[in-house]
């Protein structure tokens, strides 16, 4: 796979020096053993002791760490008869909310979608790992990386033929599950150009290159929520669809071939200062 990642260039000095960059892996499924070593390490999928695979599925869990910030993936879903693997992709950290747990990314491409592609993982390395896409004659590659001095998720999406990758958020907080948070939550996205209140959904302008996704109640600047999250995206090889919904906001991202996207989560910011950091954000496309 080519690499052809956004450069971002910042205006604040980085810490001299390399950080260190590791990465991590641990595979399970539903044997006793696999369980006892899922509930030694410290992260879980919706709370300690409960283990979340079943007969017929299995699990990966992958962690990026550098000293700046941890990127923690949760892979699980049904195998069949072949072996063949359909998990879903789940971020749990930086934040619990945010980039979702549950499953952050997905795609289509015609009609094929993501859960009929067999998923394996490669080049878990250099900061990174490869999810290998396998369908009816659709293949496709997303690598993920973490760098050395950053806090972003560098992703690129690689496909044989046009398609729709979809990101899933939940801005700074899950408030409980949709009914009881059902009152409280004030979800927005902000772009280059516009304010998307709640309720609505946008297709992109050419010029407008990041998706800033926050909420109002929940603010770290309020001493509520875990902070806001975004995108950016290369607006030459992608379009863009943003869907501001009460509970989950969807970002649909269409072009074919490499589609390069940068991921942030603001883990403890304010709303304020999380979109003054994207406003200003001196941004170079290759």
């Amino acid at each position: 796979m080519k690499k052809q990642f956004l450069f971002i260039f910042f205006l604040t000095a980085f810490l001299a020096g390399a950080a260190d960059l590791t990465v991590s892996q641990l595979d399970f499924d539903s044997t006793p053993e696999a369980q006892k070593r899922y509930l030694a390490q410290p992260y879980s999928w919706w709370g300690r002791g409960k283990y979340p695979v079943k007969k017929d599925e299995r699990g990966k869990i992958v962690v990026l760490s550098n000293s700046r910030t941890r990127y923690v993936f949760f892979l699980f879903g049904k195998y069949n008869s072949k072996g063949e693997w359909f998990p879903d992709i789940g971020m749990i950290k930086p934040s619990k909310a945010n980039w979702a747990a549950g499953g952050f990314i997905s795609f289509t491409s015609g009609k094929i979608k993501a859960k009929q592609c067999a998923v394996t993982v490669s080049d878990i390395r250099d900061g990174g790992f490869t999810l290998n896409y396998k369908g009816v004659s659709y293949t496709a590659r997303c690598r993920l990386e973490l760098k050395k001095d950053d806090d972003r998720l560098y992703l690129l999406f690689d496909a044989t033929s046009q398609t729709t990758v979809q990101l899933t958020a939940y801005p700074s907080s899950y408030a409980g599950s949709f009914s009881r948070g059902l009152k409280l939550r004030k979800r927005f996205a902000v772009t280059p150009k516009q304010r998307i209140p709640m309720g609505r959904s946008v297709t992109l302008a050419p010029e407008e290159y990041y998706v800033f996704l926050g909420d109002s109640w929940f603010d770290p600047g309020s001493n509520r929520g875990e902070g806001p999250c975004a995108v950016i995206f290369d607006p030459a090889k992608t379009r863009c669809r943003v869907s501001v919904q009460n509970y989950n906001c969807l970002l649909q991202l269409t072009g074919k071939g490499a589609m390069p996207f940068i991921l942030f989560d603001f883990n403890g910011t304010s709303n304020a200062e999380a979109e003054r950091i994207m406003r200003e954000l001196p941004v170079k496309f290759n």
